[in-house]
């Protein structure tokens, strides 16, 4: 017996609105009503309907997905607990908005061509471009002359290009982050920062030396060293702090990750947190609240940047201009300061 497959007909007449009004929702849903909206997605719950993509995509012109494409290697998807967490937001954002996404990673040169040539042959409509570990400028730079639609979750080294951004308030965090260090009575500050390249690590260590020098409590040779995110990257420069300055009181540290491998190192010295060294991180991940002791650190609002990017990606993709968006960050106080 052949069973009727629900079509967006079938979902306007049990809606209650026009066919218009669901094309509208299964496009983005750009003036639609809350309540309309919430009566379409019942009713395509009710009657199980699938949209025909390849039959929207000829009226269109679109494809209906995007990529997110992590401009690093493969192996920092799964080392780099921050990359699940806003890959999980942007695909909470696309489901509510009938979208697919593709996700892409760039491990070389020749990985990163045809990964290009993919994105410009018109598979989805935009991308979605993440790298924390590195500059991706080149890589922003053949997304944007490729034609192809990009925001970027951190702002572009060169600002110059017409890509829409998403960031926090990496430097005014980092100041938040010590100036708290100096309230708890901290007075010789070091740093472990992210790798050198991104501006989210420029504008953390800005924000590190800036605050010391206006407490008068360091100068410009103030101790950074620079880690990968890793935890094990957190332990080496820990040890190359302690080793080089020993009476260093409280480390800023740009990743929770880098924080408990510091934390390991200090542990493996005798050095007790917080009564010896004072520790904030950044992030809020999850090792934060299983370190120990509890981490205080700076809460990146990842829902939020997630939210975001993918509502800037649409608005570029419907042609409107690309804009950079700037996310202020919490201090998440527990118990490695005093």
């Amino acid at each position: 017996m052949n069973q009727h497959k629900a079509t967006i007909h079938d979902v306007a007449r049990i809606a209650g609105v026009s066919r218009a009004t669901v094309s509208r929702y299964l496009n983005g849903g750009k003036w639609v009503s809350e309540d309309a909206a919430a009566k379409i997605k019942a009713a395509i719950e009710q009657t199980h309907y699938v949209a025909n993509t390849h039959a929207r995509a000829l009226v269109t012109g679109r494809a209906g997905s995007v990529a997110f494409l992590l401009g690093e290697p493969q192996k920092l998807l799964f080392e780099d607990p921050n990359f699940a967490t806003l890959l999980r937001s942007v695909a909470d954002e696309l489901g509510k908005r009938s979208t697919s996404f593709l996700l892409m990673t760039t491990d070389n040169k020749d990985e990163e061509r045809r990964n290009i040539a993919y994105l410009q042959a018109g598979h989805v409509d935009g991308v979605i471009q993440v790298a924390w570990h590195q500059d991706s400028g080149k890589m922003i730079a053949a997304l944007v002359k490729a034609g192809i639609p990009t925001v970027v979750a951190e702002q572009p080294s060169d600002e110059t290009l017409p890509v829409g951004y998403v960031h926090v308030e990496d430097y005014g965090s980092a100041r938040k982050a010590c100036e708290y260090l100096l309230s708890r009575g901290a007075r010789r500050l070091a740093m472990i920062a992210g790798p050198e390249g991104p501006s989210g690590t420029r504008d953390r260590v800005h924000g590190f030396l800036d605050t010391l020098a206006a407490a008068g409590v360091a100068d410009a040779a103030a101790p950074i060293v620079h880690g990968d995110y890793s935890s094990a990257s957190g332990e080496r420069a820990m040890a190359e702090l302690l080793d080089s300055q020993p009476d260093i009181d409280a480390v800023f540290i740009s990743s929770d990750a880098m924080a408990v491998g510091a934390m390991k190192t200090l542990r493996a010295r005798g050095i007790v947190v917080p009564d010896d060294m004072q520790i904030v991180g950044f992030d809020d991940s999850s090792a934060a609240m299983l370190a120990d002791p509890p981490l205080t650190t700076v809460r990146q609002p990842f829902d939020q940047i997630g939210k975001h990017l993918v509502d800037q990606l649409m608005r570029i993709i419907a042609g409107e201009r690309p804009v950079g968006v700037t996310l202020p960050c919490e201090l998440v106080v527990r118990d490695t300061t005093r």
